[in-house]
C-alpha cells in the first residue's frame, strides 16, 4: 500500500536530532515493507528549503527510497475546497496552511494513508484520510529545524 509522507516526517527522517527521528525511521521502514513511501510536489518544495542544492535534496530523498508523485488535478481542486472551508471557518487566512491542504488532498485522492504529526488539521479537513501519527503528537507542529544531514536508512 502506498503511504504519503508529510513534510514534518521527511524533515525528521533527515535530522538525527529531531524529536521524531526514531519514530519516523521505524514507521517509514514499516510502511515501505508494504508499498512505496511517497511525497507530493509541495512536500518536495518544503523540504528543499533545508537543502543547498536540488541535487542534495534528490540524493536525500533517494537515500530513503522515497518516491515523488505529481499532484493530480482532482487533488488540486480538493485542496482549494478544503482551504475555502478553512477560510470560512477562521474568517481570514493564516499564512502557511495551504501546503497542508495540498498534501491532505493528494493522499485523499489516492485513497492512501498519510504519515504526519499534524493531526488536527488533517482530521478536520480530510476525515477520510487514515493518519499514521506518533503517539502524543503536538497540538501545533514546531518550526522546522535545520537538517543535520541527508543520510538514508
Amino acid at each position: 500500500m502506498t503511504t504519503f509522507l508529510d513534510t514534518c516526517v521527511v524533515i525528521s527522517l533527515l535530522d538525527d536530532a529531531h524529536r521524531l527521528h526514531a519514530w519516523s525511521v521505524a514507521e517509514v521502514n514499516k510502511c515501505k515493507a508494504n508499498g512505496p513511501a511517497v511525497i507530493c510536489d509541495i512536500v518536495y518544495c518544503e523540504v528543499s528549503i533545508g537543502m543547498k542544492t536540488r541535487e542534495e535534496l534528490d540524493e536525500a530523498i533517494d537515500a530513503w527510497g522515497i518516491e515523488r508523485i505529481q499532484m493530480p488535478d482532482d487533488a488540486l481542486f480538493r485542496a482549494g475546497r478544503a482551504f475555502l472551508q478553512y477560510r470560512d471557518v477562521n474568517k481570514g487566512t493564516k499564512p502557511g496552511v495551504l501546503p497542508d491542504f495540498f498534501v491532505g488532498a493528494t493522499a485523499e485522492v489516492h485513497s492512501a494513508p498519510l504519515m504526519t504529526d499534524d493531526v488536527a488539521r488533517f482530521t478536520t479537513y480530510f476525515p477520510a484520510v487514515s493518519l499514521i501519527r506518533p503517539p502524543n503528537p503536538p497540538v501545533a507542529p514546531p518550526a522546522a529545524a535545520p537538517m543535520a544531514k541527508a543520510g538514508g536508512p
